[in-house]
């Protein structure tokens, strides 16, 4: 299995939660940034969270001539049946701050009720290698939406994420009981049995 890889994404935001993630798995990761120049990724579609992965991470294998990991997530909210989900980076804006998009949620859901504040968050991981190798893993979440942003230990979604079987948010959730039950960490375990099946 290939020892270490390059994170494809030039949000630290994420590439710091994915190295997390694929950390607690064995997997080593770190951004491409901290070693190259940085990229200009293909532009996303709206459609598939798979071929916008499966593209980023092509696309920088070739560039860097490295293997790399790169994902694409997003939030799905029933009560907002027609934003978010693959372009939720685009309808919140992509470089706005994590705190900044929740606030925004937060105004969106304004006089939701409780019962109907449901959510998913998915995630996409696909690893590539020069060779043109390519393997793909995706997994969910479902919660709740907070009315408040709540929690310490991680930021973006993850404080507004209400897991109503532990009463607290992803946030609130130190990382070694969090990680594992994230969108991410939840990908990141299936990556990581994957690889293993992977020469090189």
């Amino acid at each position: 299995m290939t020892k270490s890889w390059l994170i494809a994404s030039n949000n630290p935001g994420k590439s710091r939660d994915l190295a997390q993630c694929l950390a607690y798995y064995g997997i080593v990761a770190q951004p491409y940034y901290e070693v190259a120049p940085r990229l200009d990724f293909p532009a996303e579609t709206t459609t598939s969270y798979i071929e916008n992965a499966k593209a980023k991470a092509k696309f920088a294998a070739q560039q860097l001539q490295q293997p790399v990991i790169a994902d694409d997530s997003g939030i799905e909210i029933p009560a907002q049946p027609t934003a978010y989900g693959v372009t939720t980076a685009r309808d919140l804006g992509q470089t706005t701050s994590g705190f900044d998009r929740n606030q925004a949620l937060i105004t969106t859901m304004a006089g939701v009720p409780d019962d109907q504040r449901q959510a998913v968050m998915r995630a996409t991981l696909a690893a590539a290698w020069p060779d043109g190798r390519v393997v793909t893993t995706q997994a969910m979440i479902q919660g709740y939406l907070a009315h408040h942003q709540i929690g310490r230990y991680s930021g973006g979604f993850d404080r507004l994420f209400w897991l109503p079987h532990f009463g607290r948010t992803l946030a609130e959730l130190p990382d070694i009981w969090r990680v594992p039950l994230t969108h991410r960490g939840h990908a990141a375990a299936q990556l990581q049995a994957q690889l293993l099946g992977q020469k090189g």
